[in-house]
């Protein structure tokens, strides 16, 4: 039965081609924009090939002081994270990093590049792929070597194509020496970075390192799936510190990817709510596919119209309203699939102009041109995106069509 609807629908295609062209191109487009914010969305929340343990590596970029019934918020200093976030039994390795830009200048033309500092944990966190050389031990960080490990992009920038291991850039007028290069790490992930460095040749850290208020973060890799035990550990250890720049009470927040993405907007450190995250991206995203339903909808119960001496015959010849139901939602969803597909492509090449687009406005730190991925996780979503817009656009008009008086409908007419 399938195996027809599926002939049916090629050959309902081929004879209506002018609505079949308008339902591919709502549908495409449709599907080609969910794509693009997926995939942006994926690369923030999702784990990677450079970040493995993302579910379980949390974020702590946050520190919160309450004096005199004020909150001040502000990024945690180096100090403040070696001094009172270490030796968790709840966390089995912790990072500290911090990230800023320098410019280069390569045959009178500038370049920005993001720059991390990190110490010698941040590649026991991270899974980096090491196409050249190797990472700096923590003999490196403590010396405060000048040494640095670099992405296949800005190899290629600064070295073309030849290798890079014992050649040196500038950064900040200091030589430093390539001792590694890695895969690049998703655009959108918080361990990206063109450069990294050792965080002892930080020469800021001095200027920004109060008791308090500064420039780094840290990263905290729990041994379990537990992430509670890691900030009930976070709060137990912040009772100790009241007395901080004379606080009644200091908070941290530390959240994976996932969590900063689902957790409320408040300001404390409560746990995130994915019931409402949840929600509220199930509304948008049906508001967004209900607007190319609605047209949907339309062509749906014009191109049905023009079938009435077909729909005539099948039911006087015993055909069920559920049948004929069954027949056009299949119809359309299988539409629905073709014009999604078609979308995927598209959405490969709207993804570039985007990335494009947006270096135009900021021609010194461009966005690497393969920003947007389109994973296995997205693809799933969107074909899920499809059969919603099939169903949601196909059912009304199936409804319709199953009320169609049979003496009208073998008239050639209908009456819909």
């Amino acid at each position: 039965m399938l195996k027809n609807y599926i002939k049916l629908t090629f050959k309902v295609m081929l004879r209506k081609k002018y609505y079949t062209a308008l339902t591919l191109l709502g549908i495409s487009l449709t599907i080609m924009i969910v794509t693009i914010f997926a995939s942006f969305i994926d690369q923030i929340i999702s784990a990677n090939s450079t970040e493995v343990n993302r579910d379980r590596t949390l974020i702590l970029d946050k520190v919160s002081v309450y004096k005199n019934g004020k909150q001040t918020d502000a990024v945690p200093s180096l100090t403040f994270l070696q001094k009172n976030v270490k030796d968790m039994e709840s966390a089995g390795t912790i990072s500290y990093f911090s990230t800023t830009e320098f410019v280069s200048f390569i045959n009178g033309k500038a370049v920005g590049h993001a720059l991390k500092f990190i110490d010698e944990n941040f590649w026991k966190i991270t899974d980096f792929k090491f196409m050249e050389g190797k990472a700096f031990d923590i003999n490196a960080v403590k010396k405060g070597a000048r040494v640095a490990v670099i992405n296949e992009k800005t190899k290629t920038y600064f070295f073309n194509e030849s290798e890079a291991i014992g050649k040196t850039i500038t950064i900040y007028g200091s030589s430093f020496k390539v001792i590694g290069v890695v895969e690049s790490a998703t655009p959108f992930s918080r361990i990206y970075a063109d450069v990294y460095v050792p965080y002892t040749t930080d020469t800021n850290v001095q200027l920004t390192n109060k008791e308090v208020e500064g420039t780094y973060s840290a990263l905290l890799l729990a041994k379990t799936n537990d992430l509670r035990k890691v900030r009930a550990e976070l709060k137990a250890k912040l009772k100790r510190i009241n007395t901080v720049s004379g606080a009644d009470s200091v908070h941290v927040q530390a959240f994976t990817a996932r969590e900063q993405f689902a957790k409320s907007s408040s300001g404390n450190n409560d746990e995130p709510e994915y019931g409402k995250t949840v929600i509220v991206t199930l509304v948008v995203l049906t508001l967004f596919l209900l607007i190319p339903a609605i047209s949907l909808v339309n062509i749906n119960i014009t191109r049905i119209g023009e079938r009435a001496e077909e729909i005539g015959v099948r039911k006087s010849f015993g055909a069920t309203s559920g049948t004929l139901v069954t027949q056009l939602v299949i119809e359309n969803v299988i539409i629905t699939l073709i014009g999604g597909l078609i979308g995927l492509g598209l959405s490969v090449y709207a993804a570039q102009l985007l990335v494009h687009l947006i270096n135009t406005f900021d021609p010194l730190f461009k966005m690497p041109t393969d920003s947007f991925i389109i994973s296995w996780q997205v693809f799933g979503f969107c074909l899920f995106s499809c059969l919603l817009l099939g169903i949601i656009s196909g059912v009304y008009p199936a409804w319709k069509m199953s009320r169609m008086n049979v003496i009208y409908a073998l008239k050639g007419g209908n009456n819909l």
